[in-house]
């Protein structure tokens, strides 16, 4: 290898050297003589041989980088990842206890924005568990005077239960129905829990003696092996709460009277609990679901209208709610449960809209039912309508498919025919269009369009005096729940203009419903039925 040019290299101190007629004591310089550049000093480098690169000015913030990307490029591959990486957060005082208390403190709360404060809370506290217990909170109505019994403990832990107020229970509930876990199939599998708890503290805890033929009979019942025997007698002390309850004068009077009695137990799966005298009428009765309120993302739809599943959900929650006319209970329909009628018609235009026949019935069937057994009308005849819009609707939407427009038609007409707005030019360019393809292409179902259209050309032109009646005499509406008085003057010309002779004076169509109760008591195999 060469030796290195500096200052102390052999080069350098030749070059230094003396040459020959240099200065010494002889005479000056020669002719061809080299006068010797003085020393260099030892401190100062030497520039290396050659013009030196100019560099273009950059600004401060550049040379930074490069120098940065300079010095990152020298360094192993390895080195800018972890200096990239964040160090990790201290865990607050809060996330640090233990994943039990955490469970603790979020069902003591019953706050629902607690997850949301932290991941680490969030995944301390999301398990199946907790949600059920949240589901059973929100929609178990359970008396705030009663206590707990062992089986309750068992089924409610960890919980420390402590009875709501309806209030409390409401704004659980609103909060709960608006949470992504909160699916209809999670809400079924708690239902029939829910009643369970239910059958603990209204009739086991009560203190009422059973037969044992009875007792096993039930056991089964609860365990939800099954269902086939769902009446149930025994007998107890006077019931002073359930006397309270319903406020019946002979119920109150038998409250006083020193047992024993007798009573029978009434259990429609996923449905009802009932307790009743065998002497008298339904004493009080608790439905499987207490929903205070449907929500209201659930009836106005999603953006682009209803899901199959939306529409079962729905269903799930009126069936469940009892939010219908049950035809095998003595119970005078009755209802406390609210909906927002301004989303629930806003819901109705969308099924129209979007063709959805299923959520069309499921919504008119909840709004006629909370507005006609309303609690507070106390089971009092009521005008129902619904808006007239719907009709309008109906008429500008789904002409192409004839058979199913009819069919929205007729579904608005049973929902309430006095809505049908008078003077309509729509509704005229409508029957007339029906007429017409029967006559064009006549056939069975062109010829159910030809005479529903005819029947609404004649009875727009009776609808006021069928307004003046109806006002005065609520029960005269030409259909309630959908159904026929056939002994109605305007109800026998709807069944001999319209339905005859191939359909009958359609029923009570509150318990018609696309969710089936009976399939989701009796376990199979540990799991319910899919």
């Amino acid at each position: 290898m060469a030796p290195r040019k500096g200052i102390d290299s052999p080069v350098t101190r030749s070059r230094d050297r003396v040459l020959p007629g240099g200065p010494g004591p002889g005479p000056g310089p020669g002719p061809n003589a080299r006068i010797a550049k003085p020393a260099r000093s030892k401190f100062k480098p030497k520039r290396p041989p050659g013009r030196p690169f100019k560099m273009p000015a950059r600004s401060g913030s550049s040379q930074s980088q490069s120098q940065s990307r300079s010095a990152s490029s020298s360094q192993p591959s390895a080195a800018p990842s972890a200096a990239l990486t964040p160090a990790p957060r201290a865990l607050s005082m809060l996330e640090a206890l233990p994943v039990e208390v955490l469970e603790q403190i979020f069902l003591y709360s019953l706050n629902l924005n607690l997850p949301r404060a932290s991941p680490v809370i969030a995944a301390a506290v999301s398990r199946e568990q907790i949600y059920s217990l949240l589901i059973i909170l929100a929609f178990w109505d359970d008396p705030p005077t009663h206590r707990r019994s062992d089986a309750m403990n068992r089924i409610l832990t960890p919980l420390d239960y402590v009875p709501l107020t309806l209030d409390q229970r409401g704004q659980l509930q609103e909060a709960v129905l608006r949470c992504r876990w909160c699916t209809m199939a999670r809400v079924r599998e708690q239902i029939p829990t829910i009643m369970i708890l239910t059958i603990h503290r209204q009739w086991i805890n009560m203190g009422i003696t059973m037969e044992p033929a009875q007792q096993a009979a039930l056991d089964r019942f609860m365990q939800r092996q099954d269902d086939t025997i769902r009446t149930f007698h025994g007998q107890g002390p006077p019931l002073t709460r359930a006397a309270q309850l319903c406020q019946h004068p002979e119920m109150l009077r038998l409250s006083r009277i020193p047992g024993p009695h007798d009573y029978e137990l009434h259990i429609t799966p996923m449905v009802l609990v009932e307790l009743r005298a065998r002497t008298m009428k339904s004493i009080v009765a608790w439905p499987a679901l207490s929903l205070i309120k449907f929500p209201d993302h659930l009836l106005r739809g999603r953006r682009t209208g209803f899901t199959p599943d939306d529409v079962m959900y729905l269903e799930m929650l009126r069936m469940c709610s009892n939010n219908y006319t049950h035809i095998d209970s003595p119970l005078i329909p009755s209802t406390t449960t609210t909906v927002n009628r301004t989303a629930l018609h806003e819901g109705v235009g969308k099924a129209i809209r979007t063709q959805n026949y299923n959520a069309l019935l499921s919504l008119l069937k909840i709004d006629e039912y909370i507005f006609r057994f309303n609690a507070v009308n106390q089971a009092r005849p009521v005008f129902y309508t619904i808006p007239s819009d719907h009709f309008l609707t109906v008429t500008r939407v789904g002409r192409d498919k004839p058979h199913l427009n009819a069919a929205f038609m007729e579904a608005l007409i049973r929902a309430s025919a006095e809505s049908i707005p008078p003077n309509a030019p729509e509704i005229l360019e409508w029957t007339l269009e029906n007429v017409r393809l029967t006559q064009r292409h006549p056939s069975s179902y062109n010829d159910i369009n030809g005479k529903l259209a005819h029947w609404l050309s004649n009875f727009v032109l009776r609808l006021p005096e069928q307004l003046d009646y109806t006002s005065e005499f609520p029960q005269g509406q030409l259909f309630t729940c959908g159904q026929l008085d056939p002994l109605d003057l305007e109800a026998c010309r709807f069944i001999e203009e319209v339905l005859e002779p191939w359909r009958g004076p359609p029923p009570n169509y509150m318990p018609e419903s696309q969710f089936r109760t009976e399939d989701w008591w009796v376990e199979k195999s540990g799991l319910s039925k899919k």
